[in-house]
């Protein structure tokens, strides 16, 4: 009666119009089990098509770049990898990336076959970009800074995200991380840490410092001191004349294109302080937190006489190398970072920084200008010696060795026919004598990753093993 008057039938449901048929009650075809077991048989064909099958289909040759590891290199990726360093870094340079050429200088695009090998498998490639990539960063910065910078990175870079490496690794281990760094990118990479290399020679020779002290020691060392006794320089010859020879010829006389104004001067020191006192300190005298890694240690700008008067501390000189570094020193380029007026007024800043415009609430203006002159020795060294018009980048024949190209990148200040001795009086200095050790050095490491190669069962044709490509990829 309550079922009737209510308007519904037994089961609760309201009444159908005369002529309809309730639908029969709905019942779950899938049961849980199977609904599990498609799901997993889904994941699985996505797994083998994405991962499996690549893995095992996909085996490009060798391309003609590639390098096989040295055992300490794979000893450093072992930690590149274990300490999840390509998380932030990536470890290939896409033709797509917008920051592909943001840090450093390598247009270089990575190809398949540049991961070949044992020593590249699983692949580090990464696809975050947080950091630089690192696929070309092999010869970019020498062994000394690499140490400062895993040390702490805000002493290289006080602008930096990256976290400090001091408690993670050894004098031992952050040495193997480094000889991975720098020799990852192939013969090309290779190539360009022979010349950084063989800079390093020079300048130490030149300039009478030690070697570099390894690991994180220079982190609990005094700053290496140069040994000036042992330095000869030929009387015939410009005492800054090495070092000019690291700086193209048509800087050395080039004044500053920008007026020594308040404005300039101010941005200079912004833009000092914001990149430059992690290695030449807040005081500009050379002795900030990463100059104790270092060998030469950074340029200590608080000499009036220098500023006014060196033979290598002109405007175009300081100009070009902050453009384009120092190889051999801890001095990176930072042409691809800074735009050219903040360059410039850098250049124009430093020149204030013996009249103590780093001290604080010292705001530097046109008076603590230091105005730069060459001096009778150079005019007379650049007219009958290293002239103007020998520049290298005349010249219509350009070199096709590779070793030759690299000794032009490291030592732009030096035309085919310059030859000159370093300043301990001995040691030559010419393109030929450059490519010469270049190549001696390249090939040595070359010829010892080859053996440890071979030790991890590497095999390739001979020709392959010993090919350098006629155009280095990522040279400029």
């Amino acid at each position: 009666m309550g079922t009737a008057a209510s308007g519904r039938d037994g089961n609760g449901a309201p009444p159908l119009p005369r002529g309809w048929v309730r639908h029969p009650r709905e019942r779950m075809l899938i049961t849980p089990f199977v609904a599990g077991l498609g799901g997993l048989v889904a994941f699985f064909v996505v797994v083998a098509i994405v991962v499996w099958l690549p893995i095992h289909t996909f085996d490009p040759p060798p391309s003609a770049d590639w390098a096989p590891l040295s055992s300490v290199a794979v000893k450093g990726r072992n930690l590149f990898a274990q300490n999840g360093c390509y998380v932030c870094h990536s470890g290939y340079t896409r033709p797509q990336d917008v920051r592909q050429a943001l840090y450093f200088l390598y247009p270089k695009v990575s190809q398949p076959g540049d991961f070949w090998g044992s020593d590249q498998s699983p692949n580090l490639l990464g696809t975050e970009r947080t950091g630089p990539d690192l696929s070309q960063e092999s010869g970019w910065h020498p062994d000394d800074w690499q140490r400062a910078h895993f040390y702490d990175p805000r002493f290289v870079d006080p602008m930096s995200l990256m976290p400090d490496m001091k408690s993670l690794f050894s004098n031992t281990q952050v040495d193997q991380l480094i000889s991975y760094v720098e020799q990852r990118s192939g013969k090309s990479g290779l190539l360009r840490y022979a010349g950084q290399l063989y800079a390093k020679h020079v300048v130490l020779v030149n300039q009478g410092f030690p070697q570099p002290y390894t690991g994180f020691q220079g982190a609990h060392k005094p700053i290496v001191k140069a040994n000036e006794k042992g330095l000869k320089p030929p009387s015939a010859q410009l005492e800054e004349a090495p070092n000019l020879s690291q700086i193209d010829r048509s800087y050395w006389l080039s004044g500053n294109p920008l007026p020594v104004t308040t404005e300039n001067l101010n941005r200079g020191k912004e833009v000092f302080l914001q990149r430059c006192v992690g290695c030449h300190g807040l005081k500009g005298d050379g002795k900030g937190p990463a100059a104790s890694f270092m060998s030469p240690p950074p340029a200590d700008f608080t000499d009036k006489d220098d500023a006014c008067c060196g033979g290598d501390t002109g405007p175009g000189d300081f100009y070009y190398r902050i453009l384009r570094g120092w190889p051999g020193t801890a001095m990176e380029n930072f042409g691809d970072r800074l735009s050219v007026d903040d360059i410039w007024r850098v250049v124009l800043f430093v020149k204030t920084i013996p009249n103590h415009t780093l001290n604080k609430n010292h705001l530097p203006t046109p008076g603590d200008y230091i105005v730069w002159q060459p001096t009778k020795e150079l005019l007379a060294w650049v007219k009958t010696h290293q002239k103007l018009a020998n520049n290298v980048s005349f010249d219509k024949k350009q070199s096709q060795d590779p070793f030759v190209q690299e000794a032009m990148r490291v030592f732009p200040g030096l035309a085919p026919g310059d030859s000159m001795k370093l300043n301990d009086g001995k040691t030559e200095l010419s393109l030929q004598s450059a490519a010469a050790g270049i190549k001696a050095v390249f090939e040595d490491m070359l010829n010892r990753a080859w053996s440890d190669a071979r030790a991890r069962g590497e095999k390739l044709p001979p020709e392959v093993m010993k090919e350098i490509p006629p155009t280095v990829p990522g040279q400029q």
